[in-house]
């Protein structure tokens, strides 16, 4: 009774089916397989004349361990013993087939991905690892514009989906079936960069015709832009990629005095919107004004640093807080004059209701009141 104890702690799917205790009758497992097996005894319980029966699959596998089972047999005294080494037998033989069938599909792998890449034109083609696991394509659409999808390959491939990274400012969802090549691949993102034509014409528009602070330097991808008003003062704007032409979400930073007269403007006239029209121009004629050009204007004018800490940029934020009294008009960055004041014994500090820290007091140099704000983290 103890040795068959022993062979269900070893083998817990392996099960005696007679009262005598010499048929067992179950499963083995191995690296997330299971193998059916059955293991029959003569009466005398002699493991030199035991006989073993497995399924097709752990029979292939097997077929180059068969005498070293054998042998194994004849040198273990107890079932347990022998299950033992049976399941070290098993693991050896089950992880060497995993490794012969990922080396005899790698180069089936290769050769099918070359023959697609071939279809594709080597000329998209911008970078493929030395595994083929991941390759990187180009294409440029009618404005001359490169867009680039990064295909991940699995062993499996074409029958698990690959994985696609993209520079679209929008999801892309690849339709798959095994039937389908990096051919298809190509063919339903150029579709999608089809679709985003507008968005990137109305975006090229503003960076092409006005200074942008940020993004310094736009990728394909991204949908905001905050263009330079004047001196302290700007808009971010926030396009949809699926309706680019329609108003979008808009953000004035800087001195009320200066943005205030442009929002109400904007306000004002937002129904006069035109969707036939591009972003730009309807950004103009909503706020009366023309945005300073790269033409008739340099970046460093509207690139000012922050008063306190001297630096434009300061963990990736720039001075978005201008003094509102006209003569001063001083920079700042958000978290910069937020600490000042709350260094000071005469300023007064409040939490809002969205999670931002208000704090009041005087501007360093000039005494007027100022207010700053700091995300409650």
């Amino acid at each position: 009774m103890a040795e068959d104890t022993n062979s269900m702690n070893i083998c817990q799917l392996l099960i005696p089916q007679n009262k005598e205790r010499t048929i067992y009758d179950g499963f083995i497992e191995s690296l997330g397989q299971e193998f059916h097996l059955k293991i029959e005894l003569p009466a005398n319980r002699d493991l030199t004349f035991c006989r073993i029966h497995c399924d097709v699959n752990l029979m292939n596998i097997l077929r180059g361990y068969l005498q070293i089972i054998k042998t194994r047999l004849q040198q273990c005294s107890s079932i347990p013993t022998f299950l033992e080494e049976l399941k070290s037998i098993v693991y050896l033989a089950v992880k060497q087939n995993k490794e012969l069938k990922a080396l005899n599909t790698a180069p089936y792998l290769y050769e099918k991905l070359i023959q697609e890449i071939a279809i594709v034109k080597w000329d998209k083609v911008v970078e493929i690892d030395e595994s083929f696991k991941k390759v990187k394509l180009k294409t440029v659409d009618g404005a001359e514009r490169e867009h680039y999808i990064t295909v991940h390959i699995s062993s499996q491939y074409p029958n698990e989906i690959p994985e696609c990274s993209t520079d679209l400012p929008s999801e892309f969802i690849l339709l798959w079936n095994n039937s389908m090549t990096l051919a298809d691949v190509i063919k339903q993102f150029d579709k999608v960069v089809e679709r985003h034509q507008i968005f990137w014409n109305c975006l090229d528009e503003i960076d092409r015709s006005t200074w942008v602070l940020e993004p310094e330097n736009p990728r394909r991808k991204d949908n905001a832009r905050r263009i330079a008003l004047g001196n302290n003062s700007s808009v971010q704007i926030i396009v949809n990629p699926l309706h680019p032409t329609h108003l979008p979400e808009c953000r004035f930073l800087g001195a009320d005095k200066v943005v205030k007269p442009l929002r109400d403007n904007m306000n004002k006239s937002v129904h006069l919107w035109n969707t036939s029209h591009s972003i730009l121009h309807n950004l103009q004629a909503l706020m009366e004004i023309t945005f300073p050009s790269q033409i008739s204007s340099k970046k460093e004018d509207f690139c000012l640093e922050c008063s306190i800490c001297y630096l434009y940029r300061l963990e990736g934020e720039i001075p978005d807080k201008v003094c509102e009294f006209p003569a001063c008009s001083k920079p700042f960055h958000q978290a910069c004059l937020y600490e000042w004041l709350r260094s000071l014994p005469t300023s007064n500090q409040s939490l809002t209701k969205y999670g931002f820290k208000n704090i009041y007091g005087e501007c360093p140099y000039c005494s007027q009141p100022i207010t700053a704000r700091l995300e409650d983290k």
